[in-house]
């Protein structure tokens, strides 16, 4: 997969040797080499202000890098692994795909809501994220009419 940054020159690939790519499409020069995934790379996205590349993989871990000093400032797993990641053009929201799942999670940005200090992760597993679950109703049977007694009206 190859995702392009609108306002810059450069690109970042999804590679088969599980790293991420930043070239600079019109020097022709790589600029970063991103690695740390363990499996297949799902999918690959710029931060709303293209100082970030987001990547997803089958490891079920949610990369984020900062592309001007090559820091890993984030890192985070799921249960399921998120097979597509979209950045909101504000950078207000993360959006996640997983496996299994037919639901698009929306996540928060942290350091837009929260004084956050944003430096290099230094732990050695990524941060647990539970995913949304739907809620709803009272559990009740559906099919019941308005009095609860599962008759027809008639």
């Amino acid at each position: 997969e190859i995702v392009r940054d609108l306002d810059s020159t450069l690109v970042a690939l999804a590679a088969d040797d599980l790293s991420v790519r930043v070239m600079d499409a019109v020097a022709l020069r790589l600029v970063r080499r991103l690695e740390g995934h363990t499996n297949t790379l799902t999918d690959v996205a710029w931060g709303a202000d293209a100082r970030w590349v987001l990547s997803s993989a089958l490891d079920c871990t949610l990369r984020v890098v900062d592309v001007p000093s090559g820091a890993l400032i984030g890192w985070y797993s799921f249960e399921y692994a998120a097979t597509s990641i979209t950045v909101s053009p504000g950078g207000e929201f993360l959006c996640t795909a997983h496996v299994d799942s037919q639901a698009i999670c929306v996540w928060a940005s942290r350091p837009l809501f929260e004084e956050v200090l944003i430096g290099a992760v230094t732990d050695t597993r990524p941060t647990p994220l539970q995913l949304p679950t739907a809620m709803g109703g009272d559990g009740g049977d559906e099919s019941e009419d308005e009095e609860g007694d599962g008759g027809d009206e008639s």
